[in-house]
């Protein structure tokens, strides 16, 4: 029971925030209605597999959640490189950092 209350709240405050950002960043940098399939795509991949680390292992999920919640973490590291839907979100995602410094 406490680890669904766990990976619920994971799915709140680190996946809902991520797939956010990803959409504000395409729509930001004018790109096509397909990086946003691909960021679906690649989340509806990764996030059974981040849900069941999260609800085993209790550590992790805090650290992760505060970390991206406050900054520190990097929401991208969350997600496989070597899903392609994933890495082109990836690469969205760090070239839209580059341009906002």
């Amino acid at each position: 029971m406490i680890s669904n209350i766990l990976a619920s709240l994971f799915a709140t405050f680190a996946l809902s925030p991520l797939q956010a950002e990803i959409e504000r960043h395409a729509m930001a940098a004018g790109q096509p209605v397909e990086i946003v399939r691909q960021s679906q795509a690649c989340l509806s991949a990764e996030v059974p597999a981040l849900v069941k680390r999260a609800s085993d292992d209790t550590f992790w999920a805090i650290s992760t959640v505060i970390g991206v919640a406050t900054g520190w973490s990097d929401p991208t590291a969350l997600l496989s490189k070597s899903n392609p839907n994933c890495s082109a979100v990836i690469g969205l995602l760090k070239t839209s950092e580059v341009d906002d410094v």
